[in-house]
């Protein structure tokens, strides 16, 4: 990961609190965003993006997932009906509690606060531990260089696989957060034994990554 530039607000790319000041008002932000009765997600998940993840992200024999920036949990419920353990983390507690109403009659679940920008990995997060590692539309909010090299090393060996979902620069409306552009999406595709990309709409707004078996661990 070392090949990736530093990505500034500047440009749209990242969404990294500058300060612990600007950190607690997005958070709040985000907890106020989860008290909605209907908040308005610009990227709903759908069948389609199911079926993406069945062809190129799950195989035989996993067992363990975790879906980081969890939200609602609706991916992570889904992961869980595929048969996974899997667990949603996210740093919003009004999130995560509302998932865990919501979705409290699934199994193979559960939702856990944390914030993966400022503290450290959760105890459950250790070496070649997870089979599959969710981070969809949550990327430009983390540390990129730290977070890609913390989930090489929790994805298992030759096997694990990273689901990423990002924005695409080049294909943004003008007034929206623009994501990362092809450039720096095709650079996360470094270092792995077996990499995947497709759309996940029409307008190729937004793309899905497989990143499967970390190289150098």
């Amino acid at each position: 990961m070392s090949s990736l530039p530093t990505l500034t607000n500047d440009l749209g790319l990242s969404r990294v609190p500058a300060d612990p000041i600007e950190a607690l008002r997005k958070r709040m932000d985000w907890d106020r965003f989860y008290c909605a009765p209907h908040p308005q997600e610009n990227l709903p998940f759908t069948k389609l993006e199911l079926e993406g993840i069945r062809r190129h992200v799950l195989g035989a024999g996993m067992k363990t997932a975790v879906d980081v920036g969890s939200g609602w949990g609706v991916l992570t419920t889904a992961l869980a009906r595929e048969g996974l353990r899997t667990t949603g983390y996210d740093w919003s507690p009004v999130a995560v509690e509302r998932a865990r109403e919501f979705w409290s009659d699934e199994k193979r679940l559960s939702f856990e606060v944390h914030d993966f920008l400022t503290g450290n990995a959760p105890r459950a997060l250790v070496p070649g531990s997870v089979d599959v590692l969710a981070c969809r539309l949550v990327l430009p909010y983390l540390d990129v260089h730290r977070f890609m090299t913390d989930a090489r090393r929790w994805v298992k060996p030759r096997t694990g696989v990273v689901y990423v979902v990002v924005q695409v620069w080049e294909q943004q409306p003008d007034g929206y957060f623009r994501g990362y552009p092809n450039q720096l999406i095709e650079q996360l595709r470094e270092g792995w034994l077996h990499t995947e990309r497709w759309d996940l709409d029409w307008s190729t707004e937004f793309t899905a990554l497989a990143l499967t078996g970390p190289t150098g661990y």
